[in-house]
C-alpha cells in the first residue's frame, strides 16, 4: 500500500483528522470558548457521578478525560460531549457493587471491566453495522427506565443528605434504612444539603445561564473554608492524586465477565440510543449528517479508554454538547479543548476537590434525577395508549423492585416482544371501489360510499410476509373467502407493502394456492414490488402460479377479471373488511 492510500484510509477510520485538515483557524476562537465552557460546567457533574458507580470523586474526572479524547477521535458528530451521565453510572454502580463484597480496590476493577466490555459490545455492534439496534429501545421502556433510575438514583444520595450511612442500592430498602434512622440525622449536614438543593433549584428557576452544579461547588468550598465545615461533623471528600493514572487493562475474570454482560450490553443500548439521538438532533440543527456506526465506534472508544484510564462507562452527554453549541462551537476541536482543560484541573487544582462536602454531590445528584424524570411524558403515554403506558410504570417498578439492571434487561425484552407482536398480527384490508373515483380503497366503516364485485376478493397486506405470521395470515385469508357471498372465484392479493417473503411463508403461500386451486378459486398477485418478485422466482412459486396471475396494479387485475367473467358488475354497500 503506498503513502497516498494509507493516508485516505487513516483519515476514513479517524474523522478528526479530516477535521483537523480543513481546519479554520477563524474557528478556533469559538472551538476555544466552547470547551472551556463544557469543561468548567462538566468538572462538579463528573465528580459527583464518580460517587453513583462507589469510586472516588477524581476517578470522574479521568472518565471524562478519556472519554473527551477516544470520542473526538472517531466520531462524525462535530458538537456531541462524550463523558460520565447519571442514568449509565447508576447501572454501572448497581451492577458493581453487589459483585464487589465493598471491597473499593475490588470496585475500580469492576467499574474499568464493565466500561471495557461495554465498549467491545459496542465496536462489535458497529463492526456487524448494527446502528439500527438504537430503534430496539422503545420510547415507552426508555421513559418507565428514566422514571425508575430517577427515584434509585434520590434514594441513594438520602443517606448523604441526613449524614445517616446506607447499604446497598435498592430503592424500598434504602428509604425504609433512612426512615429508621430518622433520629441520627446529622442536622449541620441535613441544613446545608437542603440549602444547596434549594439553590440549585432556583439556578434553574431563575437563572437557569448559571451552571448550578458549578455554582453549588464553589459556594460549598467557600463555606468550608469560612467556616470551617468539617470541625462541625459535616464529611468532606478530602485529599484526591494529582496528575494523571497509569494505562493499565483491566484483569478480566470469566466470573466477572458472566456477572458483567447483562449490564454492559444495557449500558450499550442505552449509550448508543442516547448518543445517536443526540448526534442527529444536533446535525440536524447545524446542516450536517452523523454516520450511525462511526457514533458505535466513538462510543465504544470512549468507554474502552476510560476502562484503562481507571474510569468507568461513559455516555454522551446532554447538558455539555448543549453548552459546546450555544458557544458557537463548530468542531471536535471544542472535545480537545475540553480534555486539556480537565488535564490542567488534574494538574493543578485537585486540591480544591478535598474541600468539598460530600452532601454537595449528593444535592447535584438529586436535582439530576428530579430532572431525569419524566413525568409529562407518562401523562402523555397514559392519554395516547394504556398498553405502552403500562409497559413504562411496569419497568419502573420492576427497577424499583429488582433493580436497575433487571428493569432495563426486562425493557429491552419488552420492546424486542412489541416488535414481534405487531410482526405477528399485522394491520390488513379487504379493499372496495369507492364510488367517487372508482378506484380500490382501504375503506372504513360508514366512512363513504363504495361497490363491491361479485367473485373478486382484493386482500391487502400492510405488511412483510414472513414466518412470524404466516399461518395468522394464511387463516386470515380463509375466513375471509369463506365468509364472501357470493363465493370466491379471484382472490387478488395487493402486495404493494409486503417487500419480503422468507421461505417458511412461501411454503405456507403455496399450500394456499394449492388449496383455492382445489376449490375453483384463483390467486393473483398484483403491484409486486422487485424484492418480493425476485423472492417469489428464488422460491420457485413465480413458476408455479404462471405470468398470467401476476398484474402491475389491481386496476389491471380487475380488468383481466372483467374479461373472464364479464357478466360481474359492482354491486353497492358501505363499510369495511379488514383490520
Amino acid at each position: 500500500m503506498n503513502s497516498a492510500a494509507f493516508l485516505v484510509r487513516l483519515v476514513s477510520a479517524l474523522p478528526l483528522l479530516a477535521t483537523l485538515r480543513s481546519y479554520r483557524l477563524a474557528w478556533l476562537g469559538k472551538d476555544s470558548i466552547a470547551g472551556l465552557s463544557a469543561c468548567i460546567v462538566s468538572i462538579p457533574s463528573v465528580i459527583a457521578y464518580a460517587e453513583l458507580v462507589h469510586l472516588p470523586p477524581i476517578a470522574g474526572v479521568y472518565a471524562a478525560l478519556a472519554a473527551a479524547i477516544g470520542y473526538a477521535l472517531f466520531s462524525s458528530s462535530r458538537h456531541v460531549i462524550a463523558g460520565p451521565d447519571a442514568a449509565i453510572g447508576l447501572l454501572a454502580g448497581s451492577a458493581i457493587l453487589p459483585l464487589s463484597g465493598g471491597d473499593p480496590a475490588r470496585i475500580v476493577a469492576l467499574a474499568a471491566a464493565l466500561g471495557m466490555l461495554s465498549g467491545i459490545v459496542l465496536l462489535l455492534a458497529a463492526a456487524l453495522k448494527l446502528g439500527v439496534i438504537a430503534d430496539l429501545l422503545s420510547r415507552p421502556v426508555l421513559i418507565g427506565y428514566l422514571n425508575g433510575a430517577s427515584l434509585v438514583l434520590v434514594a441513594t444520595q438520602l443517606g448523604k443528605m441526613f449524614g445517616i450511612k446506607t447499604e446497598g442500592e435498592e430503592f424500598f430498602q434504602v428509604v425504609f434504612t433512612v426512615f429508621g434512622k430518622l433520629a441520627e440525622t446529622q442536622v449541620p449536614t441535613f441544613v446545608l444539603g437542603a440549602l444547596l438543593v434549594g439553590l440549585l433549584i432556583a439556578l434553574a428557576r431563575w437563572l437557569p445561564r448559571i451552571p448550578g452544579a458549578l455554582a453549588v461547588c464553589a459556594v460549598a468550598i467557600a463555606a468550608t473554608l469560612v467556616f470551617d465545615l468539617g470541625e462541625h461533623g459535616i464529611a468532606l471528600v478530602g485529599e484526591v492524586p494529582s496528575g494523571v493514572p497509569q494505562l493499565s487493562f483491566p484483569a478480566l475474570r470469566w466470573a466477572d465477565v458472566a456477572a458483567l454482560a447483562p449490564a454492559a450490553v444495557a449500558i450499550a443500548f442505552l449509550a448508543f440510543s442516547d448518543g445517536i439521538l443526540l448526534a442527529q438532533t444536533f446535525a440536524e440543527k447545524n446542516g450536517y449528517e452523523v454516520q450511525p456506526n462511526r457514533e458505535l465506534v466513538a462510543l465504544g472508544s470512549a468507554n474502552l479508554l476510560a476502562a484503562v484510564w481507571q474510569g468507568f462507562p461513559v455516555s454522551a452527554s446532554q447538558s455539555r454538547t448543549s453548552v459546546v453549541d450555544s458557544a458557537g462551537g463548530r468542531t471536535q476541536v471544542a472535545q480537545l479543548i475540553l480534555a486539556l482543560g480537565l488535564l490542567v484541573f488534574l494538574f493543578f487544582l485537585t486540591d480544591l476537590i478535598a474541600l468539598l462536602p460530600k452532601v454537595a454531590l449528593g444535592a447535584i445528584l438529586i436535582v439530576t434525577a428530579i430532572g431525569m424524570l419524566e413525568v409529562a411524558s407518562l401523562k402523555r403515554l397514559y392519554k395516547i395508549d394504556r398498553v405502552e403506558f403500562g409497559i413504562a410504570v411496569g419497568v419502573t417498578l420492576v427497577i424499583l423492585v429488582a433493580g436497575v439492571v433487571p428493569g432495563i434487561i426486562l425493557g429491552l425484552l419488552l420492546s424486542l416482544t412489541m416488535v414481534l407482536v405487531g410482526i405477528s398480527r399485522p394491520d390488513d384490508a379487504v379493499l372496495r371501489i369507492r364510488r367517487s373515483d372508482a378506484k380500490f380503497h382501504d375503506c372504513r366503516a360508514d366512512e363513504e360510499e363504495t361497490d363491491t364485485v361479485p367473485g373478486l376478493l382484493v386482500y391487502r397486506l400492510y405488511a412483510p410476509l414472513i414466518f412470524a405470521n404466516a399461518r395468522h395470515v394464511v387463516t386470515r385469508i380463509r375466513e375471509l373467502v369463506a365468509a364472501a357471498d357470493p363465493p370466491v372465484k379471484w382472490l387478488v392479493i395487493d402486495a404493494q407493502a409486503i417487500h419480503d417473503m422468507d421461505v417458511t411463508a412461501a411454503q405456507r403461500f403455496a399450500e394456499l394456492d394449492r388449496e383455492l386451486a382445489e376449490n375453483g378459486i384463483e390467486l393473483k398477485i398484483a403491484d409486486a414490488p422487485r424484492p418480493l418478485l425476485e423472492q417469489l422466482a428464488r422460491v420457485g412459486l413465480s413458476e408455479e402460479m404462471g405470468r398470467r396471475d401476476f398484474f402491475v396494479s389491481v386496476k389491471k387485475a380487475l380488468e383481466a377479471f372483467h374479461q373472464q367473467f364479464p357478466a360481474s358488475t359492482a354491486e353497492s354497500g358501505t363499510g369495511r373488511s379488514g383490520a
